[in-house]
């Protein structure tokens, strides 16, 4: 098994919203991609919600998860504590914009011949089967969130609930501020906010270690603008996934693209 990760910082941030997990000794690899949040929280050391919840995920899958669990009930463990430590520092939490949250993109190598993986958000995972097929494992659910959020309150209209105009939608803010209200609900998005609904929301399933040549985990920090999830694998396996990202980095750059952080994990069986 050859594992090689990437972690980087997006050039405008001190520090990445991203984390990355290798814990080797109990097989269990993901990513995490913090929410950039809507509420000023800093802690002590001048973190934010983001930067807490995505590393939250990363200590506890590294220091105190025990693989008597699995993926998902791990997760739901992590999910509690960010609750926890929300309420430690005095976070309202009935504001769903005021939450700290993040996506999810894990597998954990089992010693059953399979591998099981888990997914919140736009988190991917991504598989290679050694009969040459390229295959999502998990479904991006922030994709198109701001469309569907005016279609939801589009039909709400209809039905006579109250809502603003949708130019009160254009701005950013109260738009970003809407989506969040759709976390973990039907037609809107999957993350892990601390709320004990996301366990109905959770992507997760087992695939045949003997099937698998290749798993790639990433942040939406390495979509490219010009291509599909499945044409950036392609290119992510031809490269390796440091090569990838550096040169996905200096095409943002050069076309004035906003580059987010970047991580990623891809591991081959041989």
């Amino acid at each position: 098994m050859k594992v090689e990760s990437f972690f980087s910082a997006a050039p405008h941030k001190s520090v990445s919203e991203d984390s990355v997990l290798l814990n080797e000794k109990l097989n269990v690899y993901g990513v995490f991609d913090g929410a950039t949040p809507l509420h000023p929280f800093r802690d002590e050391n001048g973190m934010n919600g983001a930067y807490l919840a995505a590393n939250i995920f990363k200590d506890y899958f590294l220091k105190l998860y025990r693989s008597n669990l699995s993926l998902v009930e791990g997760i739901m463990v992590a999910n509690r504590m960010l609750r926890d430590y929300m309420k430690k520092y005095n976070v309202n939490q009935e504001k769903s914009e005021n939450l700290w949250s993040t996506c999810v993109a894990m597998i954990k190598i089992e010693n059953n011949g399979k591998i099981s993986f888990a997914q919140l958000g736009d988190c991917m995972i991504m598989a290679e089967y050694q009969n040459g097929m390229i295959k999502a494992l998990t479904r991006d659910t922030v994709k198109d969130i701001s469309k569907r959020a005016k279609e939801w309150r589009e039909d709400q209209r209809k039905q006579g609930v109250k809502i603003a105009d949708e130019e009160y939608f254009q701005d950013i803010t109260q738009q970003l501020i809407f989506n969040r209200s759709l976390a973990n609900k039907q037609d809107g998005y999957t993350v892990a906010n601390g709320k004990e609904e996301v366990v109905n929301y959770i992507q997760h399933g087992q695939v045949n270690i003997s099937e698998i040549k290749t798993l790639l985990m990433m942040t939406d920090g390495l979509f490219h603008p010009q291509f599909s999830i499945e044409e950036s694998f392609k290119k992510i396996l031809k490269s390796g996934i440091n090569s990838y990202s550096n040169e996905l980095g200096h095409f943002e750059k050069k076309n004035n693209l906003r580059q987010d952080d970047k991580a990623g994990i891809m591991i081959q069986f041989m």
